[in-house]
C-alpha cells in the first residue's frame, strides 16, 4: 500500500438544499443557524461573494499548509481542524471554498513548498470553484468530493505551469500508478476501501443522527437549533469524521484515515444525488477504489481524495442510471409479450 498512500490527500463538496447533508433538518430551522447563508443578488454581490470565496480558500490553504509543515500535525487533521472552524462559524459559501483551500494546503512539500505556494493553490481552487458555481450548470453541483476535486485541478495547473514539477513527471507516473494497480487485490486495498465505506457511514450518522435525537427529546431552543445546524452541516460533519480518523489512525495507518475522510466527502452528497444509505455505501466503495486508480495521476497534489470521491458518486449514478433502464426495457418486453 506505499505506493498507494502516495499523493493522496483529501477534498468534498457542500450541498445546497433543503436539507444537511442528507440530515433531517428542515430550512425552517436552517434559516435559523449557520453556517449563514450569503444573500445573492446582483452583480455587484455575486462579484464579491467570489472574492470573498477566493480569499477564503487561499487562507485555509495557509492554515492548514502551517499546520502541518509548522505544527507536525497530520494533513487529514490539519485540513479537519480548518473545515470544523470554517464549517462552524463562516457562511456556506465562504465555508465551502475554505474547506477547498484546506486541500490546497494538504498538498507535498514538492507540490507546495511554502506558505505563499500554498496559499496560490488556494487561490486557484477558490477561482476554479466560484467560475464552476457561476455557470447556469453548477458544474458537479451536490456531489461529493467537488471541492477536493477543484483543489485537485489547481494543483494539476500549478503542476504543469512548472519546468521542474512537469519534469519530475508529477502530472503522472506510470510505474507508480502500475504499483499501485499491482497491490489492487491485496487485502491492504480491501481495508481501505472498508474505511471509505465505513467514514460515509458514520458521516450519514451523524449528519442524521444528531437532529433526530434533538427531535426525539423535544428540545426545542432557538440557541440549540443554531448548535445543531451547525454542527451537522456538510463541512462541518466530513471535518469532524476526518478530525476523528487522523487522530485516532493518523499516525500509524495515515491510509486509512485518508480512506475514511473520503468517504466523509462522498456522503456530503444529498439525497437527491445518491439516494438511500445502500447507495452511499456503493459510491463510498467505488471511491476507495478510485484512491488506488489516482495514485500515478498528480502525484503530491492535495484534493486527491475528493477527486476519488466525485468518481465514486458519478460511477454510483451512472449504475443506477443504467439499472433504472434496464428494469423499465423489462417491465416494456413483459407488457408487450402479454398483450401479444
Amino acid at each position: 500500500m506505499a505506493a498507494f498512500s502516495k499523493g493522496l490527500d483529501a477534498s468534498r463538496p457542500v450541498a445546497a438544499s433543503k436539507f444537511v447533508a442528507g440530515s433531517a433538518v428542515p430550512a425552517r430551522k436552517r434559516a435559523l443557524a449557520g453556517p449563514p447563508k450569503m444573500a445573492a443578488s446582483g452583480t455587484g454581490v455575486v462579484v464579491r461573494t467570489a472574492s470573498l470565496r477566493v480569499v477564503a480558500s487561499s487562507i485555509a490553504a495557509v492554515a492548514t499548509w502551517l499546520l502541518v509543515h509548522s505544527a507536525g500535525c497530520g494533513v487529514v487533521v490539519a485540513s479537519s481542524i480548518v473545515g470544523l472552524a470554517a464549517g462552524f462559524g463562516l457562511p456556506t459559501p465562504l465555508a465551502t471554498a475554505a474547506f477547498c483551500g484546506s486541500f490546497c494546503g494538504m498538498s507535498s512539500a514538492v507540490v507546495a513548498p511554502g506558505a505563499v505556494e500554498a496559499g496560490v493553490l488556494g487561490a486557484g481552487a477558490g477561482s476554479i470553484l466560484s467560475a464552476l458555481d457561476a455557470t447556469n450548470a453548477r458544474f458537479l453541483r451536490g456531489y461529493g468530493g467537488r471541492l477536493g476535486a477543484a483543489a485537485t485541478l489547481s494543483a494539476l495547473v500549478s503542476i504543469a505551469a512548472t519546468p521542474s514539477l512537469r519534469r519530475a513527471g508529477l502530472l503522472y507516473q506510470p510505474e507508480l500508478a502500475a504499483a499501485a494497480a499491482s497491490t489492487a487485490s491485496r487485502p491492504a486495498t480491501a481495508i481501505a476501501v472498508l474505511a471509505t465505506v465505513l467514514g460515509a457511514a458514520v458521516m450519514r450518522g451523524w449528519a442524521r443522527g444528531v437532529p433526530r435525537m434533538q427531535g426525539l427529546l423535544k428540545m426545542e431552543a432557538e440557541l440549540l437549533d443554531q448548535l445543531v445546524a451547525r454542527t451537522t452541516n456538510p463541512v462541518f460533519s466530513a471535518s469532524l469524521i476526518g478530525l476523528m480518523a487522523g487522530l485516532g489512525l493518523g499516525s500509524t495507518r495515515p491510509t486509512l484515515a485518508a480512506a475514511a475522510f473520503a468517504g466523509a466527502f462522498v456522503a456530503m452528497s444529498p439525497p437527491d444525488k445518491l439516494g438511500g444509505f445502500r447507495a452511499l455505501l456503493v459510491a463510498a466503495a467505488f471511491a476507495g477504489l478510485a484512491q488506488v486508480g489516482l495514485t500515478g495521476i498528480g502525484v503530491g497534489a492535495g484534493g486527491k481524495l475528493g477527486a476519488a470521491a466525485v468518481l465514486g458518486v458519478f460511477a454510483t449514478r451512472q449504475l443506477r442510471a443504467a439499472k433504472k433502464k434496464a428494469t423499465e426495457t423489462i417491465v416494456r418486453a413483459t407488457q408487450t409479450l402479454r398483450r401479444e
